[in-house]
């Protein structure tokens, strides 16, 4: 009967539901030859990691819907992440050229749109009307690349834009109707804009002469997203199946690009298609910051 009575007690009690720790992701620096220095451990909803220009600091954001924000953490790690925005829904952060301010899309107006806020603090200033995403910032332009979407079509047809700092004007700069265009990136000297697009039925890297005079340099022929230039611009890096690789990029006298190499990096986070570019390189040059898997759940895809 003792025994009886303590089961029916116990069954009584209030289950207690053991949770498993939060996914995380592995914050990383990673070199030429694939390998790995962890910087901190971030939740899985980490989104696009962008280095300060002076490599000091990191901005993300947290890709959580209406509660995601604009974070920073501290260079090279071991760092925790403190909030930078604090009002509406903010997403895609980057950096200004001097490093002074981050430039996001907010939803504070009601649509997505480019604000500017300087990291001493002071309000944040908006833009542009409407916007998908900040993607380059060029010094010596004095401008901004950022992409816009038109889904009337039903296909995600994106675009890029510029944003002049001189004459606070946006205009459209590359447009294909029916596809998209996007991950835009200002060479270092401002003399050219590397991009990708799917026009062909594929996305394939492409470079521009800036300002655009119509000639066009289709750079590969198997795929590849994100470009990024080397802070020297001898040189374009891109993903492909979730591996990097570098083209050599001639300038002068002519414009030139050599076969495409594969690194041994391999195996970072980073979506299919028009997902936004999950890695940044450094200033120097010398490594990226990347996202893998945990331990807990693996290595990478």
């Amino acid at each position: 009967m003792k025994t009886l009575l303590l089961t029916i007690a116990l069954l009584a009690l209030p289950q207690v539901r053991i949770l498993s720790p939060a996914p995380e992701y592995a914050l990383d620096y990673v070199d030429f030859k694939g390998v790995r220095k962890t910087i901190a451990s971030v939740p899985n909803s980490v989104f696009a990691p962008r280095i300060s220009p002076n490599g000091k600091q990191l901005t993300i954001d947290t890709n959580i819907g209406p509660d995601s924000t604009v974070y920073l953490m501290d260079l090279p790690g071991p760092s925790t992440m403190r909030r930078f925005t604090m009002e509406a829904e903010n997403h895609y952060p980057i950096w200004s050229a001097d490093g002074l301010r981050l430039l996001f899309i907010s939803l504070r107006g009601g649509q997505p749109a480019i604000y500017s806020q300087p990291l001493a603090g002071g309000a944040a200033e908006r833009l542009t009307e409407t916007a998908r995403a900040p993607e380059s910032y060029s010094a010596v332009n004095q401008m901004l690349s950022y992409i816009t979407l038109n889904t009337d079509g039903g296909n995600a047809d994106y675009d890029v834009w510029t944003y002049s700092f001189r004459d606070k004007k946006a205009a459209p700069l590359i447009q294909v109707k029916n596809s998209a265009q996007h991950s835009s990136r200002f060479s270092p000297d401002g003399k050219w804009i590397a991009y990708v697009s799917d026009e062909s039925g594929r996305l394939e890297l492409y470079v521009q002469p800036f300002p655009l005079t119509g000639t066009r340099f289709q750079i590969t022929k198997n795929g590849g997203g994100h470009p990024l230039w080397s802070p020297d611009g001898k040189g374009l890096y891109f993903d492909n199946g979730f591996r990097i690789f570098t083209v050599a990029i001639q300038t002068t006298p002519k414009f030139s690009a050599g076969e495409p190499v594969q690194t041994p990096i391999n195996g970072f986070i980073q979506g299919p298609g028009n997902y936004r570019r999950q890695y940044d390189i450094t200033p120097d040059g010398k490594q990226f910051i990347m996202l893998f898997e945990s331990a807990q759940t693996g290595r990478g895809r």
